[in-house]
């Protein structure tokens, strides 16, 4: 193995440490704003732990990928120096990012998506209140209809007073 290779792999593996510190405090970030009652925030620590072993794949296909998965000492402690420059350098960038990522590409689809959904749910209100003032007329008769079905009629065959002796 060269050395420029073994440069580039320590590289990608300080690189590799900044995007983990980047995706672990975003996965922090995701579960800690959902509601208290909600799965996402009760379940969050497993939901951690399988990203956690999401980016311990990852990092072993980019191992695999450039050094053909050989494990050296000195890949997690690059990988540790990544996640420190993270939290030293990196973190307020990636914090604005993510900031500007919410303002401009999510709250924008939330707030179409909710005014979607109130919409259709009104559109449906609206539908049922015709219906219900359409039927309310016949569901009237119907009740008064059925309540004579249901009546009970005398039957003239074994009644004594219809029969011939």
């Amino acid at each position: 193995m060269t050395l420029s290779l073994q440069f580039y792999s320590l590289l990608l593996m300080v690189l590799s440490g900044i995007v983990i510190g980047a995706i672990i405090e975003g996965t922090r970030f995701v579960t800690n704003s959902f509601p208290k009652r909600t799965f996402v925030y009760k379940y969050s620590v497993a939901l951690e732990i399988v990203v956690w072993i999401m980016l311990g794949l990852g990092t072993f296909y980019i191992l695999f990928n450039v050094r053909d998965g050989i494990w050296r000492i000195y890949d997690p402690l690059a990988q540790v120096v990544g996640i420190l420059l993270y939290e030293q350098l990196f973190q307020p960038i990636f914090r604005l990012a993510g900031r500007i990522f919410l303002r401009m590409i999510v709250q924008p689809i939330w707030f179409l998506f909710r005014i979607l959904i109130t919409i259709i749910n009104k559109l449906f209100r609206l539908i049922l209140i015709i219906i219900k003032t359409i039927v309310r007329p016949f569901h009237f008769l119907y009740k008064k209809i059925w309540h004579l079905a249901l009546k009970k009629k005398p039957n003239f065959r074994y009644n004594k007073k219809y029969t011939k002796n």
